[in-house]
């Protein structure tokens, strides 16, 4: 081999020439007349574009779960709502992945520029409208195109687009404060043309089941040239800061709110006394109990000592007067064996309440204590 910069040397090109003179080569370079240029884009499903989308993944399984649960409240029946990858294609390619007819949806995605799609197949339409009105979510599974949809089932697509556009906003939130607008809607895919054939877009995609025969699709359609000025926040997955606060603090506010909605059993514990198994045996209905009242009236709440309150009557009504409200971490000091609040509180009148027992087991006869709340 030659080091002067050829590729081949002398005897090496001879070869090659002896071989081609002799037919051991073939030397025919085939007829290329027919052969086509395919255009290539250099960003669809490229994984450097995809890299550069890796919030909108996080943005996706959070809209998942709420939309979940709106579905949930808007039809009464639970759906399952799976996510799926999203796909980085070409806008032709992606009206070719959409069944004709369906539910298409021009929306816009201000502030950012141009538009997209939302997109619903029928199958998932006609479940919608089953369940809303109290059927188990099938139907029909088939759309005529000469018949298109009804003014009803019009309506719960427009339910069904609101509740999207609410948790887009909100899933969105913490990345970009996008606003998803209605524009116009079609029943043929082929003629919601809001770009270019070969321009490129990213699909977000969501399985929708509901009950166990009923299965669609549900797609997001964002332009890419729309979310290019905004890459920066999506590159990247979501990190602590402002926005994470501001959704921290909203995320909190709601639970605060649920949570005081909730129903909590109170109770007024009015004396405590024991009996033996034997004289407890013997209680019949008619028998009197004696007790003296307490100074105070322990007010529990979910079996926790919360309270101490003055039991009396106000406008001619049993009532009880909260007196003391306990602080936990404070009443957990006192108690060296982790009894607990009830400890704490016994310990000052503790005395008292045995003495008050003993007469009153003296007074009965029999009893030597029981429980009255």
């Amino acid at each position: 081999m030659s080091t002067s910069g050829q590729v081949l040397s002398r005897e090496e090109v001879s070869a090659l020439v002896e071989a081609m003179q002799s037919g051991d080569v073939d030397t025919s370079a085939g007829d290329t007349s027919s052969s086509e240029v395919q255009p290539y884009s250099l960003i669809a499903n490229d994984t450097t574009s995809r890299g550069q989308l890796a919030a909108l993944e996080m943005i996706n399984d959070r809209f998942s779960r709420q939309f979940r649960g709106s579905l949930l409240t808007l039809l009464r029946q639970a759906v399952k709502v799976t996510v799926m990858p999203f796909d980085v294609m070409t806008f032709s390619a992606y009206l070719k992945t959409l069944p004709s007819p369906c539910n298409v949806n021009i929306v816009r995605f201000p502030p950012l520029r141009g538009y997209g799609l939302v997109t619903l197949e029928p199958s998932i339409v006609y479940g919608a409208v089953d369940s809303f009105f109290g059927g188990r979510g099938g139907g029909s599974l088939e759309l005529s195109p000469l018949r298109g949809f009804t003014p009803t089932e019009e309506r719960i697509i427009q339910l069904l687009l609101e509740s999207v556009f609410d948790n887009l906003r909100e899933a969105w939130a913490p990345v970009y404060a996008l606003n998803p607008e209605f524009v116009s809607r079609e029943i043929n895919p082929a003629f919601a043309q809001v770009g270019e054939d070969r321009e490129t877009v990213v699909v977000s995609r969501f399985e929708l089941e509901l009950g166990s025969d009923v299965r669609g699709q549900l797609t997001v359609m964002y332009p890419f040239s729309a979310l290019k000025p905004i890459r920066l926040l999506l590159r990247g997955r979501l990190q602590a800061g402002e926005r994470d606060e501001k959704l921290a603090a909203r995320w909190s506010d709601q639970l605060r709110d649920a949570v005081s909605d909730a129903e909590l059993e109170m109770v007024a514990q009015l004396v405590t006394l024991r009996v033996s198994a034997l004289d407890l045996a013997s209680i019949r209905a008619g028998d009197t109990l004696w007790f003296k009242p307490p100074p105070s009236v322990k007010v529990l709440v979910q079996s926790s000592h919360v309270f101490d309150a003055e039991y009396g009557t106000a406008d001619g009504n049993a009532a009880i007067r909260i007196e003391r409200v306990l602080d936990p971490p404070e009443e957990n000091k006192n108690g060296s064996d982790s009894a607990g609040a009830e400890h704490a509180d016994e310990s000052e009148a503790g005395n008292n309440a045995a003495a008050r027992r003993k007469r009153a087991a003296t007074q009965t006869g029999k009893i030597v204590g029981a429980t009255a709340a």
